[in-house]
């Protein structure tokens, strides 16, 4: 039998690490494009989402609410002080739907939180943070309140910055001269009564209120939307 010369041998050895390698490459792209496709079925606008059939098994399932919300427009305002004050937790309530957000879809009612709600809860928790803050009822002492609240503070800072940036408001705002008294000049804005592009918050809320009467006729909630869990042995 004819031994390999050491010349054939690192040959071989070279073809092994060539055929690794494209495999790996090859490997690497159909998960980039598994990834850039699911990327663009996020990113691809459907006419009549509520048409779109799901399984609701695994990934095979809506990204966002299955319903079409219509455009509106919303003229910036400056409220009285009283309106959405920093005490006035039923006015900041009234815009929550029953269920805080909580909604379910599918053939098993798989849970779920509409984002919209989820960062209008991270704004409460905001608005509770600074009022405890001003009134020094934050405690960092052992079983205090500091600790839990400003972890959640700084979560709602980083989920509030993100969606932010992700929704990238390109409004123009305008501005306003400024001299102070001692004769700087600067421009100012305050955003008020600018009109913006936006969807009908408000059939948002509809939807989800629907949403919950039909989880509360299933048994799923009950009227103060506590879930109940069936009995498991």
């Amino acid at each position: 039998m004819n031994t390999p010369s050491p010349s054939g041998r690192s040959a071989a050895v070279q073809w092994a690490v060539v055929a690794v390698c494209l495999l790996l490459f090859a490997t690497y792209q159909g998960i980039d494009l598994r990834s850039k496709l699911g990327l663009l079925e996020t990113l691809h606008f459907t006419e009549h989402p509520e048409t779109v059939p799901y399984s609701y098994k695994g990934k095979d399932h809506p990204s966002e609410l299955p319903f079409r919300v219509p455009q509106a427009a919303m003229n910036t305002e400056w409220p009285d002080d009283q309106l959405y004050g920093l005490h006035e937790d039923d006015e900041w309530e009234s815009l929550f739907p029953r269920g805080n957000g909580w909604l379910t879809l599918g053939p098993d009612d798989t849970m779920w939180v509409l984002s919209m709600y989820h960062q209008m809860h991270c704004l409460t928790v905001l608005r509770h943070a600074y009022v405890a803050a001003k009134s020094g009822t934050l405690v960092y002492t052992p079983g205090g309140n500091g600790t839990g609240v400003e972890h959640h503070t700084n979560h709602c800072l980083t989920y509030l910055r993100e969606f932010i940036l992700c929704h990238a408001d390109t409004t123009l705002e305008e501005s306003y001269l400024v001299v102070h008294d001692d004769g700087f000049r600067e421009h100012g804005a305050t955003g008020m009564d600018m009109i913006h592009r936006c969807r009908d918050w408000t059939k948002v809320r509809d939807y989800l209120d629907d949403n919950f009467a039909e989880r509360l006729a299933k048994g799923i909630v009950n009227e103060d939307g506590v879930e109940l869990f069936p009995d498991t042995e």
